[in-house]
């Protein structure tokens, strides 16, 4: 008869964590009684995190990823706490085990689980998890205790800044304070997050991390009032219920003074926050942000400006007027959104503010494709490639993603994976040997064991990643066929508008046209600061309006009369072949000019001619007059 192969699975309770040599016990009481049953132990699970969910536990959730394997008959446990104090985690253990014929065993009570004891295990489960609960109602309390009424200063020892000693008190680091003091003097200067960022990376500067300084770093430095020796607590709290971290709302936060020492002093750290705040206060009134590359969360964000009132325009959406299912994304001048029409306008219905308000704006809105579709002819030009470059350059860029993605050594580096993870599980078990023997103590155990385990999550990620790209290559063909196919259908286009855009200092709003505003000093990779300065060349574009507007209406007129011009014997369903606007459409603007007098037919029974009597009024006085 073969041996029963059996497993162990040990974690400290959080009362236990710090008493010495708690867990090395249990390991070796745990392998006492495996022997004492005559089983095999043929792996063990050792958690050092505490905690009532299983979240975070790495060797438990290796067990329980083993329970669906043929690796171990018995798994062997101190008590039922053991395994967790959440009634709906322990159910889901015990399902997975039972249906997959394990068996669990816990040696304090020497005793098997059985179906017997289902509603007595259940009522242990809630009982340890009620004990939680208050002891985490306890925590949270004696923690908000200890800061209201003072301690050690609570970081962590990658706060840039400072360096954690080993009883846990904080000393600045002084490279990184010289670096910091910088920071505040340069923003006090005047100089955005952005530029401060350039100018510590043109200096090859790197943090201890081996990260540089980004923009968005800068800017929590500045706004960081820990650096003035202020620390904020009772920011975060951990909901026993949920099992999350919530924000606490700002009123409740405690404020402590000198927690930290001081790296700049409250003058400075003034005088950069309020030159931080003028920079983005002056940067909204200019319009969203000129300067940057990233000016919003959209690519037309601070680009498109008003005309009239000189506001930025910003992104709406509608419904469909035919198809309300259809959404229609549309820009509007923010004069317009904040107040409405600046006069009465047949649209009042639909106002902002109080017919009596002043201020609005009568700008038109745009209709975000058809102003990318406008940017793309004018990328066409300004990229200089034609329709026989297209396919080129898509063949071209398919050849080097096929050679970079088919010539990627998934193998190789799958084998270097697999290799480095046994190494690093040998290591683990030959750690928690020593452990057992006494040759090292706990504390070392814990430090290097962590290490272990972060290796072995990186080890593992990768394992994750390799395993994707490997799934990637075996679909290789069908995904170079997609990417072809969005180069083909209009990919290629809006990439060259995209990067065109990053050129362009904004798009002015007209009445009928769109001004396009190209910095010819970053066409030329320089800089340009000098928002205020007008830079390079103009292009200005008509903007092809919809029919459903008074202006899209009226152009729809006037390239009807043009049409009757050239072709006075035409008919209205072929006008509306070339106008790409359906018959019912046409034969109503036409209507609309014969009751104006511009236009007669003559001739009888649909046999004859059109005449146009008289040229259409100039676009702002038809506009004017809500019509023809």
């Amino acid at each position: 008869m073969a041996l029963k192969r059996a497993v162990i699975y040990c974690r400290c309770s959080t009362e236990e964590e710090s008493q010495a040599d708690a867990l090395k016990n249990q390991v070796l009481e745990s392998e006492a009684c495996i022997r004492e049953q005559g089983w095999v132990l043929v792996d063990r699970y050792v958690e050092l995190k505490s905690g009532t969910t299983t979240k975070g536990r790495a060797q438990y959730n290796r067990l329980f990823d083993d329970l669906t394997a043929d690796r171990f008959d018995i798994i062997v446990i101190k008590s039922q706490d053991r395994l967790m104090r959440n009634v709906k985690d322990w159910y889901l253990f015990l399902d997975r085990m039972l249906s997959h014929g394990k068996r669990l065993f816990m040696y304090i009570e020497r005793k098997f689980y059985t179906a017997d004891d289902a509603l007595i295990t259940g009522i242990k489960a809630i009982l340890a998890e009620e004990y939680s609960r208050e002891l985490s109602k306890k925590i949270n309390n004696a923690h908000r205790h200890r800061q209201i009424e003072g301690g050690k200063a609570m970081l962590t020892s990658r706060v840039f800044g400072f360096l954690k000693e080993r009883d846990g008190s904080l000393k600045v680091e002084e490279e990184e304070r010289q670096i910091i003091r910088k920071i505040y003097e340069y923003s006090a200067a005047g100089y955005g997050s952005r530029a401060i960022a350039n100018i510590f990376l043109n200096q090859g500067y790197v943090k201890r991390t081996g990260s540089t300084l980004t923009a968005t770093s800068v800017g929590r430095i500045i706004r960081n009032p820990l650096y003035k020796g202020v620390m904020i607590m009772n920011r975060f709290h951990y909901d026993f219920e949920t099992k999350q971290t919530i924000k606490v709302p700002k009123e409740q936060w405690i404020y402590k003074e000198g927690a930290v020492p001081a790296i700049v002093d409250a003058e400075l750290w003034e005088r950069a926050n309020q030159a931080m705040t003028d920079r983005g206060d002056h940067v909204r009134r200019k319009g969203a942000g000129l300067k940057g590359d990233s000016t919003g969360k959209y690519h037309l964000s601070g680009k498109l400006v008003c005309g009239q009132c000189g506001k930025p325009y910003y992104r709406t959406w509608r419904r469909g007027c035919a198809d309300k299912e259809r959404f229609v994304i549309e820009w509007k001048c923010s004069g317009y959104l904040e107040k409405g029409r600046k006069d009465k306008r047949r649209g009042d219905s639909v106002r902002k503010a109080a017919k009596e308000f002043d201020g609005g704006c009568n700008s038109v809105h745009l209709e975000e494709n058809t102003v990318f579709e406008l940017l793309e002819q004018v990328s066409g030009r300004y990229w200089d490639f034609k329709a026989q470059d297209k396919d080129s350059i898509i063949n071209h860029a398919l050849r080097i993603l096929k050679k970079a993605l088919g010539d990627t050594p998934v193998r190789q580096q799958w084998e270097w994976v697999e290799k480095e993870e046994r190494r690093l599980e040998s290591q683990k078990d030959f750690l928690l040997t020593k452990f057992l023997e006494g040759v090292i103590s706990d504390k070392d155990y814990r430090k290097r064991n962590d290490v272990l385990e972060q290796e072995l999550a990186g080890i593992r990620k990768q394992k994750d990643e390799l395993i994707r790209r490997e799934w990637e290559m075996r679909n290789l063909e069908q995904r170079i066929e997609i990417i072809k196919k969005r180069l083909e259908n209009g990919g290629m286009e809006k990439a060259a508008v995209n990067h065109m855009l990053k050129d362009i200092r904004e798009i002015r709003v007209h009445e009928w046209q769109m001004e396009i505003r190209f910095d010819s000093m970053k066409m030329m990779e320089l800089s340009s600061d000098n928002t205020d300065e007008d830079y390079g060349i103009s292009e200005f574009l008509d903007y092809p309006f919809g029919p459903e507007t008074e202006r899209g209406r009226y152009l729809d007129r006037r390239r009807i009369v043009e049409k009757l011009k050239g072709e006075p014997g035409t008919t209205a369903r072929k006008l509306a072949g070339e106008m790409g606007r359906s018959v019912y459409m046409v034969r109503n603007r036409m209507e609309e000019l014969i009751k104006g007098g511009y236009i007669r037919f003559q001739g009888r029974g649909g046999h004859g001619v059109w005449e146009v009597l008289k040229e259409l009024p100039c676009k702002e006085e038809s506009i004017r007059a809500g019509g023809l």
